[in-house]
């Protein structure tokens, strides 16, 4: 098992919080708070059988750093200090199909101190609520990455850059995430567009309908950045025409690797493994982009109160926001 190292494609929150696991690409792993870990067991699967791995990573269980092995089979603690002994839970990576991934962190909600927050801490979240656009549309672009072709390197926006802007200013701050499709006038840009817009008002159907509040939290969209590969994976998906001008019929996809498991499932063994040598994804399985809510360690049910609005406000921002790019790319 490796010494666990700070999550490479981390864009918000505390500074290497987020750890890659010592257990494989495909997971990472933060710090248990006993809120947020009975998110994840309680909280969450009591709200409805889908919504944790749908709308939330895939939550893989805790475990606890001891140590690493070395090559003689000793465990070694040097270098571990800070994670020696804390529970940590295993979470989806869900940068892991994707070979670069653009990261957005989106802030979501218009109150942003817990209930039992101190009267100090609360006086301060009203503050940067009120003086960023939080307080007026629910949403705060917190942080983002995007590959860079050229440099052949990701140019980051911290979050000063979201706390500096006015609600006047979103749509552009949005913009700048999708700018290398923008700036090409790519044909990719519109049914992308169009596919995150039928996710994210899915999301908001199943949002408000929950009797949850959600402190703190974000909504966390991915999407390829190579472009090449986002073509290829929206070809596969039947989002775009292949060579021949045609979609993927996506229903005889879904057949034929139904009956192609099936045939696998009567050879042992021969079931084919959708990562590489090294651990990463294969090419033939990237995605074109993920959608989902993270950040729990503020949640609480609130039964018999309806949904949080301020989250709520915060998703048809957003909303909002990919149908006014819609438009300009018509």
């Amino acid at each position: 098992m490796t010494s666990p190292v700070p999550f490479v494609h981390q864009v918000a929150g505390h500074v290497s919080t987020i750890l890659a696991s010592p257990t494989g690409n495909a997971t990472l792993i933060k710090p248990a708070s006993a809120r947020e870990r009975d998110f994840y067991t309680q909280l969450g699967p009591s709200l409805s059988d889908t919504f944790v791995g749908l709308w939330t990573p895939q939550f893989f269980g805790t475990l606890t750093l001891e140590g690493k092995m070395n090559d003689g089979g000793e465990v070694e603690k040097e270098g571990l200090e800070h994670e020696l002994g804390k529970e940590m839970l295993v979470l989806e990576n869900l940068t892991f199909r994707f070979a670069r991934p653009n990261v957005l962190d989106i802030k979501l909600g218009t109150q942003l101190y817990d209930e039992d927050a101190t009267e100090e801490k609360k006086q301060r979240m009203i503050k940067a609520s009120q003086e960023t656009t939080s307080g007026t549309t629910g949403v705060r672009l917190t942080g983002f990455q995007v590959w860079d072709s050229t440099e052949l390197s990701y140019k980051v926006t911290p979050k000063t850059y979201g706390k500096s802007i006015s609600p006047a200013d979103l749509p552009e701050g949005f913009a700048r995430f999708f700018l290398p499709l923008i700036t090409s006038a790519s044909p990719l840009l519109t049914p992308l567009l169009e596919t995150i817009l039928l996710a994210l008002k899915s999301l908001i159907k199943a949002w408000s309908q929950l009797e949850i509040r959600m402190r703190g939290g974000s909504l966390l969209l991915v999407v390829e950045g190579d472009e090449k590969l986002l073509r290829a994976a929206m070809v596969r998906e039947g989002l775009f025409p292949g060579e021949d001008g045609k979609l993927v019929d996506r229903s005889a996809l879904a057949r034929q690797s139904a009956q192609e498991e099936d045939l696998d499932s009567d050879d042992e063994g021969s079931v084919a493994s959708s990562t590489d040598s090294q651990g990463a994804a294969k090419l033939e399985t990237l995605d074109v982009f993920e959608l989902r809510l993270i950040d729990f360690a503020h949640v609480s049910h609130a039964k018999g109160q309806g949904p949080d609005e301020g989250v709520l406000m915060g998703l048809r921002t957003v909303e909002v926001l990919i149908e006014g790019l819609l438009h300009r790319a018509v």
